[in-house]
């Protein structure tokens, strides 16, 4: 038996986790496990060209061996940085600042430069290393953008706490989900009646933790533009009773 409500306990918790130093250097570690773990794979890979040029040659390159390193290196950095970042962020999916993608993507980059200036002769194997790094680049630009329009959001987002409305709205459409399923990320759709009067219905994609996914029938919140109320951009839905930036957030994808 508890005098504590644990429901609210383990929010607390939660709360505690958001943003703190110790999610943070979660997220560090897993990121460079990641980059090294793909640096490996891929001057492994280079390593077995290698050893295919060496004719006869009985024993293979070392670097054949990184892969053995690499793939645990990948394994734990993606399960660390994963729950690193649910915890920094309290989301079930998010990468906060660069992505554990782009920085694979820079780690194989790496181990390909690694891999085709050890060779004698490298001849087209140049062209792996250039068009992972040509790559890794786009997803880097690619996040960067991603980032700059999720800051354009919260701002507008900010504003509309402010000069926006706030009406009762209910689920009308979530999807179910699987009972070994870890939570959801999909679309809900809401119904709520605007200042005007009129019925509105907004689908929106969210996600949630299974233990706060909510059912259809259940309340939430609207927040959106009484000059624009059809402007599905400029509406967030959230749970009941919600009225902070936080609030409005905590649903969103």
């Amino acid at each position: 038996m508890s005098t504590l409500d644990p429901i609210e306990a383990r929010q607390r918790r939660e709360a505690a986790r958001l943003g703190s130093p110790g999610a943070f250097v979660g997220i560090v570690i897993g990121l460079l496990l990641i980059a090294v773990g793909g640096a490996f794979e891929t001057r492994a890979l280079f390593g077995f060209a290698e050893f295919d040029a060496m004719g006869d040659v009985d024993e293979p390159p070392l670097a054949i061996f990184g892969m053995i390193v690499g793939l645990p290196l990948l394994l734990a950095g993606f399960f660390i940085h994963t729950g690193a970042s649910r915890r920094f962020t309290g989301k079930l999916l998010s990468s906060p600042g660069v992505g554990p993608v782009s920085i694979l993507l820079v780690g194989l980059s790496a181990g390909a430069w690694w891999g085709a200036l050890s060779m004698p002769s490298p001849g087209a194997f140049w062209m792996v290393p250039l068009g992972l790094t040509v790559l890794a680049a786009l997803l880097l630009v690619a996040g960067a953008a991603k980032r700059m329009r999720g800051r354009s959001q919260r701002g507008t987002l900010a504003r509309l706490v402010v000069q926006g409305r706030i009406a009762a709205g209910v689920i009308v459409e979530i999807p179910e989900i699987d009972p070994s399923s870890g939570g959801l990320i999909g679309p809900v759709t809401v119904k709520f009646t605007d200042s005007a009067g009129v019925d509105r219905w907004v689908t929106k994609t969210g996600q949630w933790k299974r233990r706060d996914l909510p059912q259809t029938g259940d309340s939430a919140s609207v927040l959106y533009d009484p000059e624009r109320p059809s402007d599905t951009s400029r509406i967030w839905v959230a749970p009941s009773e919600s009225t902070t930036v936080d609030d409005f957030s905590r649903w969103h994808a």
